[in-house]
Parts: structure tokens; sequence; C-alpha cells
């Protein structure tokens, strides 16, 4: 009798911590190409705020969430 084998069917378990949504405010200066890092938070809102309160006009500022996708540019 052949053995018959079973592909795939792995587990896949349930996280055992819960995740957050963590947004990161990231800004990048236009002239020189440096990266800063303004903060990370829980909230879009929060995140949409620094933003707009670190933005220049030599500063191109980031949203980026926790997929490293960007969400929003000002």
């Amino acid at each position: 009798m052949r053995r018959r084998y079973r592909y795939g069917g792995m587990i896949q378990k349930n996280r055992l911590t819960a995740t957050e949504e963590e947004y990161r405010v990231i800004s990048v200066d236009i002239q020189t190409d440096g990266i800063q890092l303004w903060g990370t938070y829980t909230t879009l809102q929060d995140a949409l705020d620094k933003a707009k309160e670190v933005k220049q006009n030599s500063l191109d500022v980031y949203v980026h969430g926790d997929s490293n996708r960007i969400i929003s540019k000002l």
C-alpha cells in the first residue's frame, strides 16, 4: 500500500499579543537628502497634526503606516 503525503497544512496560530497600529512621521530635507524621524504615534490624526506642525518649504514630510507604505505626503 502506498503512503499518501499531505502537502501544506501548516498550522497558523493567532498572535499572542494584540497588535496596535503605529504611524511614523518622517521628513526628508530637499537640499541635503537628510532623513529625520519626528515620532511614532498610535492614531493617524496625531501623526497628521505633527506632520503639519513640522512642514517647511525645505522639507518633504511623510506619514508611514505599519506596512512602511506612505499614507500621507505634505
